[in-house]
């Protein structure tokens, strides 16, 4: 906004004059309106100094009317602002509601209302006419979102390539995660220039995003049950997928549960070395010295030298040497050699060979007509081996781990018994110099009546060790008497507390003890192994039962030999009782 200052002699001015210096200030004005930016409001100034009324006068008949504004709605009302006898430091004003001129319709709905203000001093003589400012839409877009999407390297390309070195880079969810709050948009509001002109708006637009698999949109009401936005919420575990458009928006999201992934090597590195991946993956070929490590189920076709770890379920092909796979489940397995397989809780089941490998399994399943197993160790309290070719030493461990199982139970029992003990012990003699001690107390209430009320109820609640009692009858007497007697009383109520709870929880370990005995107990009823087949050339399977210890000092507990050069046909079976131990038949 710009101060128009004009110089002029006090003298009488001809109407020719007036009309010259009128348009030159005209001019000035003009220019002033141009340079301001808000088309809503116009402001300016006129230096009064040395400038004539009748010129002012003038200049504005000929500048208002150009913003739309009928002279009858200002002239009179200006003019006697400009005459009146203003004292310095002092102002006066004109204001008028341009509501009749010409009834501007806005909407259809509302008759338009600008507003005419003339605020004059001795000096100057400031213009402000206002019209309605324009509101701006607000386009929808993702106020929030609940997880780094702008790390997220993007969607899986559909040949199974993924640009990315570590699976963690694709964000990881849970169902029922939010993942976007994503607001609608708002259509904004035209406006009115100053000089009565509509101001337009640009639509507001809404965000716009394909919504994929595993994703729902749930509505966001507010008070009055108007929609204001919405989450975009995950339905079940798995990965984010994004997808961005030419202008790096995102233009949709999906949770996939399940990757496929044709080779695990340079070109896409480990996966879920820093976090435990949650979904299903499947694998081509996981190369040597490359990772896995998921929640979900793992399929691969090979294994070569490579590690797989799920908490869920293996199926693999075939693992070459220096492969290990453990998982929480099942494991199945088409051929294995020089492998590391591991099942916790599950069964391993082999398909067609077994070599120069490790398996250890609460189950191992190898039932193949002509299957080969040579050279392997297995640990299993359910084994069964049928239809196959037995060649070079297979070591089988029967039992070995839930005997092993069971002795730690039975060592962490006693050590509970201990100090189950050790604890009854100190607080029977706490117990003792409780007795003591509230006599000693009982000596210091008797003098103060106030004090007897409170000990006796003391009293009767140390028969039961009701410590919500006690305690209330100790906070009366303290704020009676707090002597060290009394505190000394107080700290032996609360480290027998304090033993009263750590008896109950070895209480509580003892049932669990007994409860994790007895299933192993009846998994040990359980165990049994099936041999059939034929042992080739040199071949002998040595069978090692119950706890071993030192592996290749001890003598198996059942050994099979082949006799002679051709194939020996072998058919064992075994079992354990409790009574009898364990039983062969050959």
């Amino acid at each position: 906004m710009n101060t128009i200052h004009q110089n002029s002699s006090k003298k009488i001015l001809s109407p020719r004059r007036i009309q010259e210096k009128a348009d030159i200030l005209e001019t000035n004005l003009l220019k002033s309106v141009s340079k301001q930016e808000d088309p809503s409001i116009m402001r300016i100034k006129i230096n009064r100094t040395g400038v004539p009324n009748a010129v002012i006068n003038k200049a504005l008949l000929q500048l208002i009317p150009k913003l739309n504004i009928k002279p009858r709605e200002y002239v009179l009302g200006l003019r006697d602002l400009l005459q009146k006898d203003i004292p310095p430091n002092k102002q006066k004003n004109f204001e008028k509601n341009l509501t009749d001129t010409g009834e501007i319709l806005f909407d259809d709905l509302n008759i338009v209302t600008r507003s005419f203000k003339a605020i004059a001093s001795k000096k100057e003589l400031e213009i402000i006419v206002k019209g309605i400012p324009a509101i701006k839409g607000i386009d929808g877009r993702i106020e929030k979102s609940f997880f780094n999407h702008k790390q997220s390297p993007g969607k899986l390309l559909k040949d199974g390539a993924i640009n990315f070195k570590e699976i963690n880079k694709y964000p990881i969810v849970n169902a029922a995660d939010k993942l976007f709050y994503i607001t609608h948009e708002k259509q904004g509001e035209k406006g009115v220039s100053f000089d009565g002109k509509i101001i337009p708006v640009e639509d507001a637009k809404p965000f716009i995003i394909h919504i994929g698999s595993g994703v729902e949109k749930i509505d966001d009401p507010d008070e009055t049950g108007k929609v204001k936005g919405y989450f975009l919420q995950s339905q079940k575990t798995g990965v984010v997928i994004l997808n961005w458009d030419e202008q790096n928006i995102i233009n949709s999201i999906g949770i996939s549960d399940e990757i496929e992934v044709k080779k695990l090597d340079y070109s896409t590195g480990n996966i879920g070395t820093r976090h435990t991946c949650p979904i299903h993956m499947k694998i081509g070929v996981i190369c040597n010295d490359f990772k896995i490590r998921v929640n979900g189920k793992v399929e691969a076709s090979i294994v070569d030298g490579g590690e797989i770890i799920t908490n869920n379920e293996a199926v693999i092909m075939k693992t070459q040497p220096g492969s290990t796979v453990m998982a929480l489940k099942d494991i199945i397995v088409g051929s294995a050699s020089h492998s590391k397989i591991i099942s916790e809780r599950g069964t391993i089941t082999i398909n067609k060979e077994l070599i120069d490998s490790e398996v250890s399994s609460p189950k191992v399943i190898f039932k193949k007509s002509k299957g080969l197993i040579t050279n392997n160790k297995i640990e299993t309290e359910d084994l069964t081996l049928t239809g196959l070719y037995f060649s070079g030493e297979n070591i089988i461990h029967f039992g070995n781990n839930l005997f092993v199982e069971k002795e730690e139970l039975i060592t962490s029992h006693e050590k509970l018994a201990a100090e189950k003990l050790k604890l009854s012990d100190t607080e029977k003699l706490l117990m003792g110099n409780l007795q003591l001690e509230l006599k000693r107390m009982a000596k210091l209430t008797l003098a103060d009546q106030d004090l007897v009320k409170y000990f006796k109820p003391l009293i009767i609640a140390t028969k039961t060790m009701n410590y919500e009692t006690i305690y209330r009858g100790m906070d009366l007497i303290q704020k009676k008497n707090n002597t060290k007697v009394i505190a000394n009383v107080r700290k032996l109520f609360e480290t027998l507390e304090k033993i009263s709870q750590s008896i109950k929880a070895c209480k509580y370990r003892e049932l669990t003890f007994k409860k994790n005995i007895n299933e192993v107990d009846q998994r040990m009823a359980s165990m049994k192994l099936t041999i059939k087949g034929f042992l080739r050339r040199a071949g002998i399977i040595k069978v090692f039962c119950g706890i071993s210890g030192d592996k290749k000092a001890i003598k198996p507990d059942f050994t099979a030999e082949s006799v002679d050069a051709d194939n020996t046909i072998i058919k064992v079976t075994g079992t354990y009782s409790p009574h009898k131990g364990f039983e062969f038949v050959q």
